[in-house]
């Protein structure tokens, strides 16, 4: 057993001689006169107040957007001031042009010299009729064949204002017998005066022109040969003279 004294609820009201109403009454006029009242109200006002200040302060309220707006421009930059911010397709866009000039300044000079030298090596000092008909009649022997032949015809084109032999077109193809329209390698060729060798004015190899040509890829052997003596204004000389039979086009090894 426990020696405490419960605390119990000991009535100071008669409720046999006094009406609910009555003990009522009377209860809350005690309350109010020690200050409950007082005391109740004292809490929902600051209870009040402090609900008060949590609307006014929160995001949503005028005051807290306006709050949240001068704290950001305090914070953060002006906007003005990152104008020349870049994108991020200008970042990358300026990565390539770093990684492209980069290629440029290296790897692509490398190539074009490489490029340059072999084009300077691969034009004779001297280009003559016969050194491209008999480079082309050594391509055309690399197969099995023990004899053979390639097709070379020579058209002076015999204009009514020129001198026979100022203007030829010459047709030449490592197949035999094939018609003009039919040839690899269509040279036009006028005669220059001084020289009497001939500028080539147009060429077309595999029915292509020098442009034509040169975007489908490399160039190689005589196709080359002839491309860079047309780009780089070279000349030719018919050294075994303007008749086709004066050259030698045929093989036989037997």
């Amino acid at each position: 057993m426990t020696d405490k004294k419960e605390n119990t609820f000991e009535p100071t009201i008669d409720p046999s001689s006094t009406t609910v109403q009555e003990m009522f009454g009377r209860i809350l006029n005690e309350k109010i006169q020690a200050g409950a009242l007082e005391i109740a109200i004292s809490k929902k006002v600051d209870s009040l107040i402090e609900d008060t200040a949590d609307n006014v302060f929160r995001s949503y309220s005028d005051l807290g957007k306006a709050l949240k707006e001068k704290m950001t421009k305090a914070i953060m930059p002006q906007i003005e001031s990152l104008a020349d911010l870049p994108t991020y397709h200008d970042f990358v866009l300026n990565r390539l042009k770093v990684a492209a000039q980069g290629f440029y300044d290296s790897r692509l000079t490398e190539v074009l010299d490489k490029e340059f030298a072999e084009i300077m090596a691969e034009v004779p000092e001297k280009i003559t009729l016969s050194y491209i008909v008999n480079s082309l009649l050594k391509e055309a022997q690399e197969g099995d064949e023990g004899e053979g032949e390639i097709t070379l015809i020579i058209n002076d084109n015999g204009y009514s204002w020129n001198k026979p032999g100022d203007s030829l077109s010459v047709y030449i193809d490592k197949e035999a017998d094939q018609d003009k329209h039919s040839c690899d390698f269509n040279l036009h060729l006028s005669k220059d005066k001084e020289t009497g060798k001939y500028d080539i004015l147009s060429i077309r190899v595999d029915g292509k022109k020098p442009g034509e040509a040169l975007a489908m890829g490399r160039l190689y052997s005589m196709e080359k040969i002839l491309f860079n003596v047309y780009a780089m204004k070279g000349q030719i000389e018919l050294d075994q003279g303007l008749d086709a039979d004066d050259y030698e086009t045929s093989w036989d090894h037997y």
